[in-house]
Formats: structure tokens, sequence, C-alpha cells
């Protein structure tokens, strides 16, 4: 049941707006903040929501902005004090500082970082000392921090306000696959993260279908003003078509026989990219309906004769062409070594 602006304190109400607003680095507008705080079952009218700001204004730093007519709040973020922890906290904070660690160059993984430290620096002496102890004693190995390097705060930023508000963006793009720019209106429908890359997942109006962009490849944004709906079937996982990184239109049916020893490494560390796996006398068969990219090709060419491809036939082509090509290049190197 929602709560009317009767139903609840002023104090409260007033929480509920000044949270809203420091969320958000767009903005909002009365009309918006009366929508978002329907969302939370909050029922304001918008001559509250203007005597709420006015009152807020006078403790807190909230800005106004005009933009296109119409007049936007913004809050800066309130502080807390005295905050006590348990040692199953600190292990906690200790284990999330590692976490993080990876996505620093990133604007959510530097907001990460700054919210655990302010934690830490709002308990006590004591449990400080216990933080101090416990990051030595929890690590997290193979980190690849340089993989989110060169990701934009700005446009992070952007992204991140556009799925908020539900609002189309235009991005500026560089394929990986075609190695081109193109200019896309694309529906963002949440953040991601494939193997540590950031991503950004939504509807591409150029392609008229979802895709997944790394944010890393996006060279600009700009926020239309044009709403979106998510579909309600929409579900936030990998799609289909995608192996690692990679997507493709078409998906076939990937079966490929591992040895024994190969096999025991799928089940340990890979399992998580097959539909099934199933261990029969020869080893493990594994099998998952994917688009065949020139990346499950350079997946399976990295087990070398461990892995044999039963199906598709042509990507089974495709790997014995290459094996024939690393034949004669390698025999190539070794006439030369008899000929010295």
């Amino acid at each position: 049941m929602a709560n009317h602006e009767s139903e609840i304190s002023v104090a409260e109400r007033q929480l509920y707006i000044l949270s809203l607003l420091s969320q958000n680095p767009i903005g909002y507008t009365a009309e918006e903040i009366v929508e978002k705080l329907k969302k939370w079952d909050v029922v304001l009218t918008k001559r509250t929501i203007h005597r709420d700001i006015d009152e807020l204004s006078l403790s807190y730093a909230i800005e106004e902005e005009e933009r296109d007519g119409k007049t936007y709040f913004l809050a800066r973020k309130f502080n807390m004090e005295n905050v006590d922890l348990t040692i199953q906290d600190l292990i906690a904070i200790s284990f999330m500082r590692q976490l993080v660690q990876p996505y620093e160059h990133t604007l959510m993984g530097i907001t990460a970082k700054e919210m655990l430290e302010k934690i830490a620096a709002h308990t006590g002496n004591l449990n400080q000392k216990h933080l101090e102890a416990w990051s030595h004693s929890i690590r997290i190995i193979d980190e690849n921090r340089w993989k989110n390097q060169d990701v934009r705060p700005e446009i992070e930023q952007m992204i991140a306000a556009a799925i908020e508000k539900q609002i189309k963006i235009e991005i500026q793009y560089h394929s990986w696959n075609t190695d081109e720019t193109t200019i896309r209106m694309i529906q963002p429908y949440s953040m991601l993260l494939i193997d540590q890359y950031l991503c950004v997942e939504g509807y591409c109006e150029l392609r008229h279908e979802i895709r997944t962009f790394r944010l890393s490849r996006i060279l600009s944004v700009k926020a239309s003003k044009e709403h979106f709906q998510i579909p309600e079937d929409y579900r936030k996982k990998e799609a289909e078509n995608k192996f690692i990184y990679l997507s493709g239109k078409q998906t076939e049916r990937l079966k490929i026989q591992f040895d024994r020893e190969t096999g025991r490494y799928v089940k340990e560390y890979e399992a998580h990219r097959a539909d099934t796996l199933t261990e029969n006398a020869e080893g493990v068969l594994f099998e998952k309906q994917t688009a065949i990219t020139s990346e499950v090709l350079r997946w399976i060419l990295k087990f070398g004769a461990g892995a044999k491809v039963l199906e598709p036939e042509g990507l089974a082509l495709r790997l014995r062409e290459e094996a024939r090509r690393m034949w004669e290049q390698y025999s190539q190197r070794e006439d030369v070594g008899e000929n010295r």
C-alpha cells in the first residue's frame, strides 16, 4: 500500500527526497521526483515537493539548473558519523576493498572505494587497527586492473544516469568486430561486468536487437529527451549468442569432446561457459548453443590436441585448416634451422 504525505512524517519524506536527489548527477524535475517516489510507494504532490526542497535547502547544498525550460534539482551527498562495526563487518569491508581494486579506474569503482574508506574513517581506532590487520590477511589473486583503465568517468556517469532515468542515449562506438566507429541510438537497460570489463547492455536501434557495449569503446555519449520502457521479458544476463566477448546473429550447437586431462581442467575453470558438461568414457563432452565467432576458435585452440570439435562441421574444418597452417609455419622454422 502506498504511503501518502499525510501518512508519513515530514522528516521521513524529506529523507526520501534528499536520498533521491543525491543519487543522480543529471538531477530531477519536481514531476520526475513525484513519479520516482511513486515507485517507492511514496505519494507526494508537486507543491509538497517544492516546499520540502525549500526547507532542505536551508541545511543541505541543493542546486537548481535550468535546462530546456525545466528546473532540475540536485543535491550533494550527506555525511555519516559514529559507525559501529562488528568483526564480521570488518572482514567484509576488507574483502570488498579487494573486490573493488580491479575497477578503480571506473567511476563506480572509485565511488565504491571512497565509500569503504568513509566507513573505515568513521569507526573507532580499534576497528581501524583490525581493518589494517585484515588487509594483509585477505587477498584476491589474478587482478586485471588494466582492463578498465580507459573508461572515461564522465561517460560512465552519463550512462548510469540514463539507465536510472530510462532515457535514450546517442553513443559514438568503435566496434571490435568491424574496426569501425558508428553513431548509435541505444536504450540502456543495465550496466554489467563481463570478465571484469565494464559494459552497458540495451536495445540498439541501429542493429534492432539487444547488444552489449564495452564502455572503453564508447567515445562519446549524448543524452536525448526520449524515454523508453524496459521489456518485461528482458533478463540481465549474457546473451545466448555471446561466448565470452563477441556476439553474432546466428547461433549453432557447439559440441566439443575433451580428453580426460583437459576435461578435468574445463570442469574446474571453464564449466560456466557450457550449457551442459557430461562425463563419458573419453573425458568430458562440452555443449553450448552459441554464435561461432573467431573468439570460439581461439578458445578451442588453446587446448591443443586435448579438444576435438564434433559439431558444427564447419568449425571442425576451420580448426583443421588452422592446424595445417600452424604445422607449415613451424615446419618452415625447422627447415631454416637444418640449413644453418
